[in-house]
């Protein structure tokens, strides 16, 4: 489905929220969190808001500026004599401003000119940090290209950086953590490294830690850890904030002054900066008693939740929050699950919930926080600046310039893996940075395209939630119960029925049982039974089972995203009732307490789809054999299929109920028949298209998982598929044997039978 940058920007969720009439939100304060600005809101998801009003302005932003100003054009702060009474003031006043903020009438809203105030660390930044940054005098911008360079200078003032300074401090105020999933070039290891650089220049005798899986990223020239010790080299000789310096180690990096004689000052300021690597070494935070503990590049961190478990606890004192730890992280190659399963469960290690206004359809739900490409962007598209002087973002601008840059980098990519990392690295919404962070073994422009149009197109939202059971006055028969029926007849919401698990992987806020999702019943036909007696019902042979099973009995509270969920499939074989086509007819994922009550609902699948003999299962976990056999139903199981793996056998070979897939070579050929599976064509759409088997699969939650996979991470609906792909390779051992048996017998005939979609 073409998308147009029109639709692309009337549908964007954080415009729509930034528009909106807020007054019918409640105020964080009225709460009883401390916000003594009134910048925050609470959500109904319960999540906080940024209290954006439409048409909000910032003006005169050089008024927060004054003294980088006066540096800038004198090359020092102020010409008052070193240690005179007005430098001492002058240097009293300043670090007043650096620790609690500046006021100045800037803000104008509802065409009123009012005060605002920017934070302490924020001040700092603005008047007491150098970067390398854009000179907005050399930009200019053509059809073509958009050209500038860069200059060593003070940071402007923008919106989007006002309310990321503003979280900070929130965070602080009430005693959360802060988890920042952003895009490339947000300028967030200069903000995170002027704000470690004002705190340990401001506060004597505190520690700072920070904290990466490599510590390259903190240490090598432009790293987190880099910058701040420039900061810090900056107060020491530019500023009348000095406190000397004891050590240049980076990652042990101390201020104070050391006596003549070489001991430390008992006067000393006395506050360190450490660097550690949290590789292999979840524990390296602990026992230091930091201010603050800042983690750069947490995609890479794929150990962050037992380093969370351990260092969480360690900035507390009793019930008092006294250390606060930010973590952040941009779209990678590598595993995104452990990055993207703590933003979207911020409550699980005390994060900071906000209400999700990014990802669409998503303001019932919470996350951490988000900052997109487009806010905050610097550029142009024509003479219209997608940021103003004052450093109000134009966000509709913005978005202009980001659709504008993706069609171009899909057009000119050398590969689709360049341009999904793209995609990744310069996110508007946080789905998007989680979901097109690489190429994998399934990516492909197609089955991207797809699951946009699960996602957004209402066509393909044909399905009916609700569970399986034996019909209360026929026990030989199976039923599927909606879940509107059951709430219509009395029932409880995680009690009676369980709704469809959306998040991939599970958020924190869904209950773990979830679902069964039907979009097509089971065909009734008149047929002939294997007793030659004419029968209505579901003939076997047309419908098959596919299901990977977890195998240890959890609580539903001890159930966590991380953990395993049972995954089944029901699909529709290609057959004369489907113009030969095959369909994804049922599903189901979730996690129930007990093992037994997964393997009952596919049991009662087999049952209802009437699949025997073509339940395929895997069995190096779990109990399904075990059940089944209890249940006295193992003629729906499918045996496993061991003339795929053994391509010299020249016959059917019986094997042992299920299949055993592993994690070596077995698993990997798996993969390879999946891949085969879902790019295998299966007709043409009324344009003349190839349609492929993955276009059958309207659960959007497999095709998103398909999109996201690797090889490090849990992706149970692609071990759960593979099992179908197993049977659809079985198919074609099967059919090529019984093909070259017919062509012995009859070689002159062509009237033999093949698989009509391959």
């Amino acid at each position: 489905m073409e998308q147009t940058v029109e639709k692309y920007i009337k549908d964007y969720p954080f415009l729509q929220y930034i528009n909106e009439d807020k007054s019918h939100y409640k105020h964080a304060k009225d709460a009883g969190y401390d916000d003594p600005d009134d910048l925050f809101l609470i959500g109904e998801s319960g999540g906080f808001l940024l209290n954006i009003q439409p048409g909000d302005r910032f003006v005169n932003t050089h008024l927060f500026t004054e003294a980088a100003d006066f540096y800038r054009k004198n090359k020092c702060y102020t010409f008052f004599k070193q240690d005179s009474v007005p430098h001492r003031r002058f240097r009293k006043r300043e670090e007043y401003r650096r620790k609690h903020g500046y006021t100045a009438p800037c803000l104008m809203r509802n065409g009123v000119v009012q005060d605002v105030r920017i934070t302490g660390g924020m001040y700092n930044y603005l008047n007491y940090t150098m970067i390398e940054q854009l000179d907005t005098k050399s930009a200019k911008a053509t059809d073509k290209a958009s050209t500038g360079r860069k200059v060593y200078d003070f940071p402007k003032f923008i919106d989007a950086q006002f309310w990321t300074w503003h979280i900070m401090e929130f965070v602080q105020r009430n005693g959360f953590h802060l988890i920042i999933d952003k895009t490339r070039r947000g300028g967030f290891s200069y903000i995170m490294a002027a704000d470690s650089a004002n705190d340990l220049n401001l506060n004597s005798r505190k520690v700072g830690i920070h904290v990466a899986a490599d510590k390259k990223y903190l240490t090598a020239t432009g790293g987190l850890t880099d910058f701040t010790i420039n900061n810090l080299r900056f107060y020491e000789t530019k500023t009348p904030f000095v406190r000397g310096i004891l050590s240049t180690n980076s990652e042990n990096f101390r201020l104070g002054f050391k006596l003549p004689n070489g001991t430390v000052s008992p006067k000393s300021w006395n506050s360190a900066l450490f660097s550690v690597s949290a590789m292999n070494n979840p524990d390296c935070a602990i026992g230091k008693d930091a201010m603050k503990v800042k983690v750069e590049e947490l995609s890479t961190m794929d150990n962050f939740d037992d380093f969370m478990s351990v260092t969480e606890p360690a900035m507390r004192t009793g019930s008092y929050v006294t250390g606060n730890l930010f973590c952040w992280g941009t779209a990678t190659s590598g595993n995104m699950q452990v990055f993207e399963t703590n933003f979207y469960s911020p409550q699980s290690f005390g994060f900071m919930p906000f209400e999700n206004v990014w990802d669409k359809d998503s303001r019932n739900e919470c996350c951490g926080y988000f900052k997109p490409y487009a806010w905050g962007l610097q550029g142009q598209i024509g003479d219209q600046y997608a940021m103003d002087e004052d450093g109000n973002s134009n966000l509709v601008i913005g978005l202009q310039i980001a659709f504008k840059e993706r069609e171009h980098k899909k057009a000119t990519s050398k590969t689709f893996a360049d341009y999904i990392n793209y995609l990744g690295q310069y996110a508007n919404m946080p789905s998007e940075s989680f979901s097109s962070t690489t190429e994998n073994l399934f990516s492909s422009e197609s089955l991207m395209s797809w699951e946009e149009s699960l996602r957004t197109d209402n066509r393909f939202k044909f399905y009916v939630d609700g569970t399986v059971i034996e019909d209360p006055n026929d026990k030989r028969r199976v039923i599927f119960k909606t879940n509107a029926r059951i709430e219509a007849e009395g029932g409880k919401l995680n009690q009676d029925f369980y709704e469809w698990i959306q998040g991939v992987p599970r958020k924190g806020h869904e209950h773990p049982h979830g679902c069964v999702r039907l979009w097509f019943n089971p065909i009734k036909v008149q047929y002939t039974d294997k007793d030659g007696n004419q029968v209505m019902g579901t003939p076997p042979g047309i419908y098959s089972i596919s299901y990977d099973p977890v195998g240890v009995n959890k609580e539903n509270r001890a159930i966590t995203n991380k953990h395993s969920h049972n995954s089944i499939k029901v699909w529709m074989e290609p057959c004369q009732y489907n113009n030969f086509k095959p369909a994804l007819a049922a599903a189901y994922y979730g996690r129930p307490e007990k093992l037994e009550e997964a393997d009952w609902i596919c049991y009662l699948l087999a049952r209802m789809y009437n699949c025997v003999g073509t339940t395929a299962v895997e069995i190096n976990r779990g109990e399904t054999v075990s059940n089944f056999t209890k249940w006295k139903a193992l003629r729906y199981l499918m045996k496993d299929p061991v003339e795929i793996w053994d391509t010299s056998l020249k016959g059917k070979v019986a094997g042992t109920y299920g299949v055993n897939m592993g994690d070596g070579t077995k698993k990997l050929e798996g993969l390879r028949l999946l891949k085969e599976m879902l790019y295998t064509v299966i007709g043409k759409d009324e344009l003349g298209h190839d349609v492929y088997f993955f276009q059958t699969i309207y659960d959007y939650q497999s095709i998103l998982e398909l999109k996201k996979w690797n090889n490090l991470g849990n992706f149970d609906r692609v071990s759960e598929m593979i099992m179908r792909a197993l049977r659809w390779r079985l198919f074609d051992v099967q059919a090529a044997k019984e093909l070259a048996h017919r062509k012995k017998i009859e070689k002159n005939s062509d009237n033999i039978w093949t698989r009509a979609w391959y």
